[in-house]
């Protein structure tokens, strides 16, 4: 593995980040996406993954995930010149996924796992084996999303409130890699397919949280590409 630019060999070694390990790999068989609360600043000190406080509810059957993010760069030119300026704009992320409904709750009933009314009677409360968590809106629904296990009604006030999304990361060796939680997140969209043909029913959601947070914890420290007293000896222009 070429430590520098100077040693590198083409055809003869292999390039990568450094530390690589053959059999040492990330993939979606060790990645898991959890529903939670719209913040982790209302959790405190039980947002501690290591801790196994079960305030963020593990969806179950997920078949793809995909998390977008885009920064707005405005680029200005000047009269007698060629070359230009560039300010960095607003970042907005993007996120969606779907899933198989097996047996139990439907994706929407999931993603508010954590939700509970505060004016009895509640049409909607936390879904078995989450805690209950405090919330800055905790609003009473009036539009009911559903009942049970099945929430289809998007228009239900009750989608009007953000919800949380973790996203918890391992290796091979089931070393945390890392995660990140989308706060404050919103369900623009949600569609439910099913066919004579088929077997399955799946749903799909399309998220837009207001920011992604990085979650911190016991990580897999970071591989170095470049040993120390290693230096790039070649100089670009």
């Amino acid at each position: 593995m070429p430590s520098t630019l100077a040693n590198w060999k083409p055809n003869s070694q292999k390039v990568d980040v450094g530390g690589v390990r053959e059999g040492l790999f990330a993939s979606g068989a060790y990645t898991m996406i959890a529903a939670g609360p719209p913040r982790l600043d209302s959790l405190g000190a039980a947002a501690d993954i290591a801790a196994g406080s079960n305030w963020a509810l593990p969806i179950g059957i997920v078949q793809n995930f995909s998390l977008s993010q885009q920064r707005n760069f405005n680029r200005f030119f000047e009269l007698g010149s060629e070359r230009s300026y560039f300010i960095s704009g607003r970042t907005i992320a993007q996120a969606g996924f779907s899933r198989v409904l097996y047996h139990g709750p439907s994706l929407l009933r999931m993603m508010y796992s954590f939700y509970s009314e505060l004016v009895a009677p509640t049409v909607v409360g936390i879904v078995p084996g989450m805690s209950q968590v405090k919330l800055n809106n905790q609003h009473n629904v009036t539009w009911t999303p559903g009942y049970e296990n099945l929430y289809l009604n998007l228009a239900s006030d009750l989608f009007s409130q953000p919800c949380g999304l973790l996203v918890y990361m391992k290796d091979s060796n089931e070393k945390a890699l890392g995660a990140v939680y989308l706060e404050e997140t919103y369900i623009p969209s949600h569609s439910i397919a099913m066919d004579a043909q088929g077997v399955v029913v799946q749903e799909q959601v399309s998220l837009q949280p207001e920011r992604v947070k990085p979650v911190a914890l016991a990580a897999t420290p970071l591989v170095s590409a470049l040993s120390l007293g290693d230096q790039i000896s070649e100089s670009f222009g």
